[in-house]
């Protein structure tokens, strides 16, 4: 066991082990507190704990997109006719080549 389970242990032996105190009753308006705080905090949502993970994957997205726009630059600053008419060129000559 690690450390924390072997404390555990120990103190939930001496818990056990108390004498019950009858006479130990909630202080006057504990309840009322409580319910007070409780209607004061802001409602949890399901999706505040995808909160972090939500920017971690944008920051992550963003990454590859800068990523994939630098490996492909050359790509976008090239004149676009240049490819398609050395392309079009070339397959007009295959197919032109009877030998």
């Amino acid at each position: 066991m690690n450390r924390f389970d072997c404390q555990w242990q120990k103190l939930t032996a001496l818990a056990r082990q108390a004498p019950a105190d009858p006479g130990a009753d909630t202080p006057h308006g504990f309840a009322t507190r409580v319910a007070a705080r409780a209607a004061a905090l802001p409602a949890a949502t399901p999706w505040r704990a995808f909160e972090r993970f939500a920017f971690r994957g944008l920051v992550a997205a963003a990454a590859c997109c800068l990523a994939a726009v630098a490996f492909n630059y050359s790509e976008f600053s090239a004149d676009p006719t240049d490819s398609y008419v050395n392309s079009t060129a070339d397959s007009i000559d295959e197919l032109l080549d009877i030998s």
